[in-house]
């Protein structure tokens, strides 16, 4: 794991780390190792055997990686335009990671996790720049952030996991979102909902405004719209201090659509706090199928979105990119699934 500031500070450390230190900490030879980071003859049990001392000790391929038997580093950065807190507070971003590290490990790639601070636009444009990086996936992104000008300098082949600002055309995964808030928008009609609210992600993401617009075309075949539309982060506070709001503004709203897991849990404390039944008294629905969701009292009716599937995708039109020079495809979306649970 690398976050701008730090490793800004520990360059010169991570520049000691060599081959001949992997090798050692794999005990295997400097060539075995060099084959093995490098996709050349070895076998399975010491590719991974080799890449877990290289990140064991943080070892970033570089001028020395380019004499490789492949002729490449295998180094993709996973990078997360973030503040370093957010990793350890969204689960579907960790779960996100995880996921990819091992979809790109399978492939012979070298994953290198940058927390990318949106304030130190600097550092982050040296530590892509020193890595040695073959190409990046980018987990989160905001509009207007200093990543996307950073990434066209950079010149090197990049996947986004979600929809990427309309100012960078680049290759990426997704899911359906629309889709996403129309289901939402449909159960809670089913319910018998009829004064319903959404409470949304980060303004400046693609994502949230699909989920929005197609939550309101689900109500707008009703004869409805929202009584409320909210918007902050895609964390749990954003739920309570939106739903306190709409509380107190909108007492008749019986149905919210929350934009993830985590908003929908701060939802569900503020109606208990406010002696509201869920769901017979506010119906709540949230997005990602995240642990939380059944960790909830009640269980929470949610949208699954397939965090495997997403990650392989992703890493599989990087590791197309990387083998032949051309992208064998320039994106993917995937159905999300209607988890009905007790909430709604």
């Amino acid at each position: 794991m690398a976050n701008t500031n730090d490793e800004a500070r520990r360059g010169a450390q991570n520049a000691a780390v060599t081959i001949r230190d992997v090798a050692e900490r794999a005990g295997v030879a400097v060539s075995t190792a060099s084959r093995a980071l490098g996709n050349g003859s070895a076998s399975e049990a010491t590719r991974e055997k080799v890449r877990r001392a290289a990140m064991e000790l943080n070892f970033v391929p570089n001028a020395a990686a380019k004499r490789l038997p492949s002729g490449r580093s295998n180094v993709v950065a996973l990078v997360v335009n973030e503040p370093t807190t957010f990793l350890f507070q969204d689960d579907f971003i960790s779960g996100m990671l995880g996921q990819l590290s091992l979809s790109l490990t399978s492939r012979g790639l070298l994953p290198f996790l940058v927390l990318a601070s949106p304030e130190d636009s600097e550092g982050f444009n040296d530590l892509l720049m020193r890595s040695g990086c073959e190409g990046v996936i980018v987990a989160s992104i905001h509009e207007g952030r200093a990543l996307i000008d950073n990434l066209k300098k950079f010149d090197k082949p990049a996947v986004f996991v979600g929809k990427p600002p309309e100012s960078f055309k680049c290759p990426f995964v997704d899911v359906d979102n629309f889709d996403g808030g129309f289901q939402a928008g449909h159960r809670l009609l089913e319910r018998g909902c009829t004064r319903l609210a959404v409470i949304e992600g980060p303004r400046d993401m693609p994502t949230p405004r699909e989920r929005t617009a197609g939550f309101r075309a689900a109500l707008q075949e009703a004869g409805l719209e929202p009584v409320a539309t909210y918007s902050g982060s895609y964390e749990m506070q954003n739920g309570i201090a939106s739903m306190e709001r709409i509380i107190k503004e909108h007492p008749e709203v019986d149905g919210v659509f929350a934009h993830s897991d985590r908003i929908a849990a701060g939802v569900i404390h503020v109606l208990a706090r406010n002696n509201k039944r869920v769901p017979e008294d506010v119906a709540v629905v949230g997005f990602d199928d995240l642990q939380v969701a059944t960790l909830l009292n009640p269980q929470l009716t949610t949208l699954a979105q397939p965090v495997a599937d997403l990650a392989d995708a992703a890493a599989e039109m990087l590791h197309h990119r990387l083998n032949t020079g051309e992208w064998k495809v320039m994106s993917q979306r995937f159905p999300v699934r209607l988890v009905v649970r007790e909430s709604a």
